[in-house]
């Protein structure tokens, strides 16, 4: 029996050592021997259970694995829009030379924003604080709240009214309380005409008012 093994030429089918690479007869190449083929597992035969499942598995890890991916990507993209957000509201860095020659990095301020000052608002006019009635035969004096004594069919024409502080603008209105006893004309103004049209012992008021500031005096028909 050979040490050396020997195989068998696949055209001539003479039998020489096996570690020539040609056959010595008629120079035929050796055919390498067949590898032992590698036992198949039942995940590598399709259509088996373990087949089925090593797809599944194999879906799943694609699956966690884009989750995984795009979580990334949107974690990166809130990062960004933080940076973003903070380097626009920051203020711009000034570089400045020091007395070494350094530069310095100084933040510069914004300026203010002016503001614009308030419209003042306009002072009200002075009140009115006192009404007088006044007849001019009488300088002085004041007829609010007396009776005037009249008889029938007299006119009295310079009837008056002042009020104070004079220089507050006003249109005095006057009234009577019952115009067929009294008349009043006009009725605006700071002189007026009083007649007295009534019968002996009827009486009326005349009332003048100044910017809501009211007077009164009685006109009695003896």
């Amino acid at each position: 029996m050979s040490l050396i093994p020997n195989t068998t030429c696949r055209r001539c089918h003479r039998q020489y050592p096996a570690f020539r690479s040609r056959c010595p007869y008629c120079g035929t190449r050796k055919v390498p021997e067949a590898r032992s083929a590698t036992p198949e597992t039942d995940s590598a035969v399709p259509g088996t259970q373990a087949a089925r499942s090593a797809v599944e598995a194999i879906n799943w890890q694609t699956l966690i694995g884009a989750v995984l991916l795009l979580a990334v990507i949107v974690a990166t993209l809130v990062l960004v829009s933080v940076n973003v957000k903070k380097d626009v509201g920051t203020t711009d860095m000034e570089k400045t030379p020091t007395g070494d020659g350094q530069i310095d990095d100084t933040l510069v301020s914004a300026p203010p924003i002016p503001t614009e000052a308030p419209t003042p608002s306009p002072s009200p006019p002075p009140a009115i604080t006192n009404v007088q009635i006044l007849w001019e035969g009488y300088p002085g004096h004041d007829y609010s709240g007396n009776g005037f004594p009249t008889a029938k069919g007299v006119v009295y024409s310079n009837f008056q009214v002042s009020w104070y502080p004079t220089n507050v603008s006003a249109i005095p209105k006057w009234t009577s309380s019952d115009d067929s006893v009294v008349t009043v004309e006009p009725a605006e103004g700071t002189k007026v005409t009083i007649t007295a049209v009534g019968e002996s012992g009827q009486s009326a008021t005349v009332t003048v008012d100044v910017n809501g500031v009211t007077r009164s005096m009685t006109i009695a028909i003896t």
